[in-house]
């Protein structure tokens, strides 16, 4: 291109020249024709300009769930929720009672604190969020979504006068849930016409994934307690799985820590009262999320059952109490008609309730509760029990004379062994992180934590990549803390911290007392520190003992059928007071039509009744035992005259002082030990 314009400008110079002698005056100097020329050629002939390539930009991922991701009207930034007076608005705007009322048919109170009744840290005179929409209106109006200073109230650009548009979700098919984010939206709509949230479901696995990816802006968390303590609560819902879900910030993340370790660490509950009440005054101030309600019983069995201990924190019944009267078609034997299948028998490693039910009733803890209390505890194995001043060593004195199933005599060294085996066996499948942290310290809740900083946490081959030395090391860290003394009868354990509700912690199925030559002789940890690896996070269809048991219960296993029935039969060796009833049959019949037959029939004595099909059975009442909050106990059973199933919870039941002829016993009205909570992540991603 640069060779054609110097030739063109060489064309333009010969032009000049003759036009200049050819022409008369009057005719431009030749340097101005030349420069115009020149200035023509450059317009007219294409030359080549840089031209600033554009590079392909990424395209911005905008959440599916917060509308246009924007505060248009039409969507939300995902910083919405980091706004306490946001929070608190739709705290404000969320009605339990219609939860109560409509969902649980009356049968259900108000969570106020995350605390449950009988627990330290439970506050009936607690601050608590209820339906209020002009309190909901007020909190909205004091909101900055945008940041710039000016409460929307008084801001044209704000939530108050642009409104909003958010998707709440559910986990498709949980209908609670579903109702939970209706109310809301229904609520929010009456408080805004321009507030709009939209209820979506999820099919449960995408559900969770985005949950773990923090891209849910408001959701349900529901919690099963693990053992009944108020730390059971506050850990998870603050700094741990759902705290960690709602992107909590770090400062009040710390601030709830700092409480936490507190009063986890106090032995006094008294003490840890006092430490609890400001953990609920800083959740209801942040507004961090809303509890709902908690259902109370509503538990059937035919008249002739005597000697039921309806606990909450047990898995199922407890059976060695119970016996039938001579009314019974058969009471040689206890007919459970219910659902689910157990997983596995192993101890260490069951965390489901069908498994549950079958170990509590085969194997035993050191301690245990105290009937139908869930505060109270009583001597089980361990005969009696010391701690230190510092609430740190525990000393346990085992009791003598106990057989297990297969015929071993139990030993201190059997109980240090199962602890041991537990802790060792790990993996975040099983309950023994309940059991890790008294031991290791504050989230230090897997025996990886002190291998590798929890790199090999679930994953036992790079678990066993680790230096041979620093695993046996961790091994001999929990054999240290966990030391047998035969000949004096005892097991000391020395925890991290001290661990308020340690009692509660190993009073369950986690804590029972396997026997260790027979876990040895059937393909278990044989207690070396050089092999303890290679048990570790063991899946529950290659655990030895999933199908087989040896405790020290009242009852032994008989046969598992799986899909069907699980059979006990009484244990004669049983070192304290004899089971009551020869024979119990858990029996798995996930068909209520079928559960209902065999309850008409007399055939069960015991059945699963889920709350939709209540008005069905509840008409079969004969008497109901209710429950005495003042007490903590059911009160004796009273005659039932009549029974209304158009109206809700007691006013169901008519009572009369003339017994009547039909068949079951109601127990009625307490608390259970689960909850859902409203939560609100405060960094959408």
């Amino acid at each position: 291109m640069q060779k054609k314009l110097l030739g063109l400008v060489a064309v333009v110079m010969v032009l000049v020249v003759v036009l200049t002698a050819c022409q008369p005056g009057g005719v431009p100097e030749p340097e101005t024709i030349i420069e115009t020329v020149i200035e023509t050629v450059i317009e007219t002939v294409e030359v080549p300009v840089e031209v600033e390539v554009p590079v392909a930009v990424e395209p911005v991922a905008l959440n599916p769930y917060l509308g246009s991701n924007k505060l248009d009207g039409n969507g939300v930034p995902s910083t919405f929720f980091d706004d306490v007076h946001v929070r608190r608005g739709f705290a404000y705007a969320f009605d339990a009672e219609i939860v109560a009322q409509d969902v649980y048919n009356g049968e259900a109170v108000q969570s106020k604190v995350l605390s449950l009744p009988g627990m330290p840290g439970y506050d009936p005179d607690a601050p608590f969020y209820s339906f209020d929409p002009e309190k909901a209106a007020e909190e909205f109006k004091l909101a900055d979504v945008d940041k710039d200073g000016i409460p929307a109230g008084e801001d044209p650009d704000d939530i108050w006068e642009m409104g909003f548009r958010i998707q709440m979700l559910y986990n498709t098919g949980n209908t609670t849930r579903q109702i939970y984010a209706e109310i809301l939206q229904a609520n929010l709509a009456e408080i805004n016409e321009k507030f709009v949230v939209e209820v979506l479901g999820l099919p449960w696995p995408a559900y969770l994934t985005a949950q773990r990816a923090y891209k849910i802006p408001i959701m349900t968390g529901g919690w099963l307690e693990d053992i009944h303590d108020a730390h059971n609560w506050y850990q998870p819902y603050t700094t741990g799985t759902y705290g960690n879900r709602q992107q909590l910030p770090s400062d009040l993340k710390a601030q709830f820590k700092a409480l936490l370790d507190e009063g986890v660490a106090l032995i006094d509950p008294d003490a840890r009262h006092e430490v609890y009440k400001e953990f609920n005054q800083l959740y209801f101030d942040q507004a961090v999320g809303v509890p709902v309600v908690l259902a109370t019983s509503h538990a059937y069995m035919q008249k002739w059952v005597e000697g039921r201990v309806l606990n909450p924190i047990f898995s199922g019944d407890i059976f060695k109490t119970m016996f039938k009267t001579n009314a019974a078609p058969d009471p040689t034997t206890i007919n459970v008609a219910s659902i689910g299948d157990p997983l596995v028998f192993d101890p260490a490693a069951a965390y489901d309730t069908a498994s549950g039910e079958v170990l509590q009733n085969i194997y035993e803890t050191l301690v245990f509760y105290d009937g139908i209390k869930t505060d109270e505890f009583v001597p089980m194995l361990a005969e009696s029990w010391e701690v230190s001043d510092d609430g740190t060593v525990w000393t346990f004195t085992i009791r003598e004379g106990v057989k297990f199933h297969e015929g071993g005599d139990l030993t201190p060294s059997d109980v240090a062994y199962s602890y041991q085996r537990g802790l060792l066996q790990g993996g975040y499948s099983t309950p023994q992180w309940l059991l890790a942290e008294p031991f290791f310290g504050v989230g230090i809740d897997d025996i990886t934590g002190l291998v590798d900083d929890f790199e090999s946490a679930d994953d036992r081959e790079a678990l066993m990549a680790n230096d041979p030395a620093v695993l046996v090391s961790a091994c001999e860290t929990v054999k240290a803390a966990i030391v047998a003394d035969d000949a004096a009868g005892t097991v000391t354990m020395t925890l991290a911290q001290p661990w308020g509700p340690f009692l509660a912690t190993i009073a369950n199925n986690w804590g029972a007392i396997m026997d260790m030559e027979w876990v040895v002789e059937n393909g278990g940890w044989d207690g070396s520190c050089d092999t303890w690896q290679n048990f570790y996070s063991m899946e529950d269809a290659d655990n030895p003992f999933r199908a087989i048991t040896n405790g020290t219960g009242a009852y032994k296993l008989d046969h598992w059928t799986p899909d069907q029935e699980v059979i006990l039969t009484a244990f004669e060796g049983y070192w304290g007071e004899p089971a009551r009833t020869e024979r119990v049959a858990l029996l798995n019949i996930s068909e209520f039509g079928t559960r209902f037959a065999m309850l008409q029939a007399g055939d069960a004595d015991i059945v699963y009744v889920p709350a939709e099909n209540r008005a069905a059975v509840d008409v079969m009442v004969g008497e109901i035992m209710i429950y005495n909050p003042e007490t903590n106990a059911y009160d004796d059973p009273v005659p039932v005259c009549s029974v209304d199933t158009t109206k809700l919870g007691i006013e169901r039941f008519v009572v009369c002082d003339v017994p009547n002829n039909m068949p079951l016993t109601l127990l009625f009205g307490r608390p259970g030990l689960s909850q859902d909570v409203i939560l609100f992540n405060f960094n959408i991603q």
